[in-house]
């Protein structure tokens, strides 16, 4: 019977410590978290990354993330619920408002008797996908788009590459986005 006892009290006590299953970040809070750390290998990431892209690649868009709420994790363990709203225009979430959506088009064609003409454009827009406005706009040049342009951050971005001879058309997206120190970076382009 002392054994019996003793062994109830060690299994009850020993219970207590046990670590509590993790529950998962938001899909947004994932995206942010990724993307700050290049999109890591992990089954995680990899989703993050796919729905990112989903979002931003129909016409219109939608926004390539939202506000990471942890709004999966419950008020017990220090999260939202859900039920609580997350006040975007302070101070702290200054670099959210640093994020942008880029879209490219670029074409190059030859007019009937006249040498080979390149058009492109670069739209910049918030990162609702509501605001937007060109950075640059080509139209008729008798030359290629340069390799860089320069964001509205003030980041120098390599521009797509063209497709070589021929007539052609592209049409790329990237996300531009700031980490909360300032600091600046962007997606790779992706043709959509």
């Amino acid at each position: 019977m002392r054994r019996f006892i003793l062994a109830f009290t060690i299994s009850l006590f020993g219970g207590v410590g046990l670590p509590q299953k993790a529950h998962a970040y938001d899909i947004d809070c994932a995206i942010m978290l990724c993307m700050a750390g290049g999109f890591p290998p992990s089954a995680v990431c990899a989703r993050a990354y796919r729905v990112m892209i989903r979002r931003i690649t129909p016409w219109p868009s939608l926004p390539p993330f939202g506000i990471c709420t942890y709004a999966a994790v419950p008020v017990s363990l220090g999260g939202l619920g859900g039920e609580a709203d997350l006040d975007t225009s302070l101070p702290d979430y200054e670099w959210l408002n640093r994020t942008h959506v880029i879209w490219f088009t670029g074409r190059a064609y030859e007019p009937r008797d006249d040498p080979r003409q390149w058009d492109w454009s670069i739209r910049s827009c918030d990162r609702e996908n509501r605001t937007c406005r060109y950075v640059q706009r080509v139209h008729g040049s008798s030359r290629p788009w340069p390799s860089t342009f320069v964001a509205e951050s003030g980041q120098e971005i390599v521009m797509p590459a063209g497709r070589g001879f021929g007539n052609f058309y592209a049409r790329e997206i990237m996300v531009e986005y700031g980490d909360y120190e300032g600091n600046m970076g962007h997606s790779e382009w992706f043709s959509y």
